[in-house]
């Protein structure tokens, strides 16, 4: 029998029952303490599986305590709390999930962009002070039906991403470093261009990338200064690809500049406290409705399951 220990709490019913038919011992942390780096190698030298969250970081100091394989199971899609050499270690077999919230994010993205360009936002605050007049509103509200949209990442959000841009007839574009991996985007009319044609030419901005050393700002404060002053800009990846502060600056500089952010706060809690008629920010909300959480349960302890059976990923299909 093999051992598991979730440091996630709130593991659903559904996904401990399929670990224990599978034969697996699950054990669960009933407190929110998360393990500090010494806690860790113990509980990878007593069990073969380890759930974690984005918050438990992995360094590659494990790698000296461990002897026999492991399975590093993440409930996230992000891996940048695992250390590279974690990743690419022999002994260890990293899981994450790569499918389950796509759609939760993507609806997210355009709630974010309907939210700004609709001023929605701005309109409920008018009304919560009593102002609640379409004249008071600093500028009219937009539509999104053909505006150019400009996608920074390819992957599986940025593909339900198009999905519902088609909705609105969108011009599509992309950057990616890869778009010879990415072809089948074009049956969409996507156009792969350059990152700063991009941020020059686009309306809408959307970024979902994972964070690594190559994006870390890949959207500098040099890159902000390229969008146009009337353009919005989406992020729900992580808040070290782009200069918040930055971005921010612009925002109050320009009211006409949208920004909607779903990010962690952290270190730009004060920066964001500030209500703003043309800024959004949630607390990395996007990906946690109740059914994402059901499904990324559900992949997450598949995976676990094949892989200690030798088999392939599991991934879950959404229609």
């Amino acid at each position: 029998m093999k051992k598991a220990y979730s440091i996630i709490s709130n593991l659903s019913k559904e996904a401990i029952t399929i670990l224990e038919k599978n034969n697996i011992k699950l054990t669960i942390n009933n407190s929110d303490h998360i393990p500090n780096a010494e806690e860790l190698i113990v509980l990878l030298q007593e069990y073969d599986v380890l759930i974690i969250g984005v918050k438990t970081i992995v360094t590659k100091d494990i790698l000296e305590h461990i002897s026999s394989p492991k399975i590093i199971a993440t409930l996230s899609i992000g891996l940048d709390h695992i250390d590279k050499e974690v990743r690419e270690s022999d002994l260890v077999h990293v899981i994450n999930i790569k499918n389950a919230n796509t759609i939760s994010v993507a609806e997210h993205i355009f709630s974010l962009i309907l939210g700004l360009n609709k001023r929605v936002y701005e309109s409920n605050n008018l009304v919560l002070q009593q102002k609640g007049h379409k004249k008071n509103l600093h500028e009219r509200p937009e539509d999104i039906s053909n505006k150019k949209l400009g996608l920074i990442g390819a992957g599986n959000i940025t593909k339900e991403v198009i999905k519902i841009s088609k909705v609105f007839n969108m011009q599509l574009s992309c950057y990616t470093r890869n778009p010879n991996n990415h072809k089948d985007l074009l049956e969409y009319g996507v156009i792969f261009k350059s990152l700063d044609e991009i941020l020059k030419e686009s309306d809408i901005i959307n970024v979902s990338i994972p964070l690594t050393e190559e994006t870390k700002y890949l959207i500098s404060k040099d890159k902000i200064e390229l969008m146009k002053t009337t353009a919005t800009f989406i992020n729900t990846s992580r808040v070290d690809i782009v200069d918040t502060k930055a971005l921010i600056e612009k925002a109050d500089k320009y009211n006409t500049f949208y920004v909607g952010l779903d990010i962690d706060l952290d270190e730009n809690k004060d920066l964001l406290s500030q209500y703003r008629d043309n800024v959004i920010i949630t607390p990395h909300t996007a990906g946690v409705s109740k059914q994402a959480i059901e499904r990324m349960d559900f992949e997450l302890v598949n995976n676990i399951v094949n892989c200690l059976n030798g088999g392939r990923l599991w991934k879950i299909i959404i229609y």
